[in-house]
């Protein structure tokens, strides 16, 4: 019977899922760009784990909130498909005064994921004030799982009454809910909660970064970057799915502008916004906002991810030419998502798809530094490179995440 309650939740409760949304910084930002003739290749990680999340209120709840639930014995009995044995395990809760709306049991559950993206990119400066880049992303996620249930004394005394008149009653009522677990996973076609380790391809990025102006007193750089679905998509048969890409098309643009305080102090302040082009997905359609996870599917619904945009202020300061740190504040906001079908009868269901999809996020960044190009040109260092060392911290956000982000990079110049 334990079993039986996880798998019905799970198929009943709503799961959120934000494909294409707001990230941490996991950069300072600079408006400079390659020599002409000089390429650079870049490796960088990221490093984070998903167990908090914002909610739409903007408090602070663990991300398996959803499956952490009461559940009623009528929730239970409506997963049951032979109506002789619903019949009769009702008469025996109505022979008890036990109502169908009466609490049965509460459901847990324990989602940890752990992600980490390692980025290659490869850069190449086409003149001296525009530079072009590949970046593709390989995502390694761990997803751990663990369910538990905890029924009521009630419960417990009906299902030794059970037991009591009837060992040979109780033995089917079990077996009968054991195959509710098979009866659930293949009338949705859900595929069962399961730990899982993998690394995937993420979406390939294209990056065009021009310098406008350079001056003494500022400087100003323009990124314009295309997003190429390469990656998987998240795939619809599974309640939870660390999906290494969302599957549409992304233009973004970033302004960049440097304001040199002194030979050591400098201000960056970088303004980006990124359209997320419509697309036809697959997805479930959600019986309703309390029973997000449906049977019902629509292989080619109309989705269009919200646009999203954000704003950073930092400070940098360079000691040595080899050394720098940076700190940043940066405020990002993603729109509500829009979804579309004809599916079903009732194409209101899609809705519930956009329903706490709108985000906003505030984050501080701080950025530890190092850089051998000064020393490489007074020919005291063998090699051009440099490295940089980053954490970023959510301070606030609204459906989004609440985790810290480690990132490393270091970059080769040849």
């Amino acid at each position: 019977m334990v079993r039986v309650l996880i798998v019905i939740l799970m198929a009943l409760t709503h799961w959120k899922s934000y494909a294409g949304g707001l990230t941490a910084p996991f950069s300072m930002g600079s408006t400079q760009v390659l020599p002409k003739g000089v390429r650079s290749l870049r490796v960088g990680g990221i490093n984070t784990a998903v167990d908090n999340w914002y909610n739409d209120k903007g408090n602070i709840t663990g991300v398996a909130e959803p499956f952490d639930q009461q559940l009623t014995y009528g929730r239970l009995l409506k997963a049951e498909k032979d109506e002789n044995l619903k019949l009769n395990v009702e008469s025996q809760l109505k022979n008890k005064n036990v109502g169908l709306d009466e609490i049965a049991g509460r459901s847990f559950a324990d989602i940890n994921t752990t992600v980490t993206v390692t980025m290659p990119a490869l850069a190449y400066g086409v003149t001296n004030r525009w530079t072009i880049a590949a970046v593709v992303p390989v995502i390694y996620s761990n997803l751990s799982v663990a369910t538990s249930y905890t029924g009521t004394q009630q419960l417990q005394e009906l299902v030794n009454n059970f037991s009591e008149k009837s060992r040979s009653q109780t033995a089917v009522i079990q077996q009968k809910l054991s195959d509710v677990i098979q009866t659930e996973i293949t009338t949705k076609n859900y595929k069962p909660l399961a730990d899982e380790e993998k690394t995937e391809v993420g979406d390939v990025t294209l990056v065009s970064k021009v310098l406008l102006h350079k001056g003494l007193s500022a400087s100003w750089a323009l990124t314009n970057t295309v997003s190429i679905p390469t990656a998987r998509n998240r795939d619809a048969s599974k309640v939870v799915d660390v999906n290494p890409g969302d599957g549409q098309w992304d233009i973004g643009t970033i302004s960049t502008l440097q304001i040199p305080f002194s030979s050591k102090w400098s201000m960056v302040h970088q303004l980006g916004y990124t359209v997320q082009l419509p697309d036809y997905q697959d997805t479930r359609v959600p019986i309703s906002l309390a029973e997000r996870l449906s049977a019902d599917y629509d292989g080619g619904a109309y989705r269009d991810l919200g646009d999203i945009m954000f704003t950073s202020l930092g400070f940098s300061y360079s000691p040595t030419s080899v050394f720098n740190i940076g700190t940043a504040y940066q405020f990002s906001y993603k729109e509500a998502d829009v979804w579309r079908g004809a599916a079903v009868a009732d194409t209101n269901r899609y809705n519930a798809l956009s329903v706490e999809t709108e985000q906003n996020m505030q984050a501080a960044y701080l950025q530890l530094g190092l850089s051998s190009v000064a020393a490489y040109r007074r020919g005291s260092f063998p090699v051009p490179m440099s490295a940089n060392l980053g954490y970023a911290h959510i301070l606030d956000g609204r459906n989004v995440r609440d985790a810290p982000v480690w990132n490393l990079n270091v970059s080769m110049f040849f």
